[in-house]
C-alpha cells in the first residue's frame, strides 16, 4: 500500500476577515465570508528595491488560493 499525500498543509494566516456580504471564490467555487491574511516578507534581492520588505495577500479559507483584493492600507506600515 503506498503513501498518499494529501498535499501541503494549510498556511498559517496573519489575520482573519469577515466579508459584508458572502462571495464566491473564482477558484474552488466555495460560498466564502471570510478571508484569510498571509504575511509576505521579502528574501532577497539583486539589486536596490524601491518595493515593501513586508506585505499581505489575501486567500480563501477553503483552497488556500490567493484572490484579488485590496486592504486599503490597514496593514501597511513604515519600512
Amino acid at each position: 500500500m503506498a503513501d498518499v499525500e494529501d498535499g501541503p498543509a494549510p498556511p498559517n494566516f496573519e489575520a482573519e476577515y469577515t466579508l459584508e456580504s458572502s462571495l464566491r471564490c473564482p477558484h474552488c467555487k466555495d460560498t466564502i465570508q471570510q478571508l484569510q491574511a498571509l504575511r509576505l516578507a521579502r528574501g532577497r534581492v539583486n539589486f536596490i528595491s524601491l518595493l515593501p520588505r513586508r506585505g499581505y495577500v489575501l486567500a480563501c479559507p477553503s483552497c488556500h488560493s490567493i484572490l484579488s483584493a485590496e486592504l486599503g492600507g490597514v496593514l501597511t506600515r513604515a519600512v
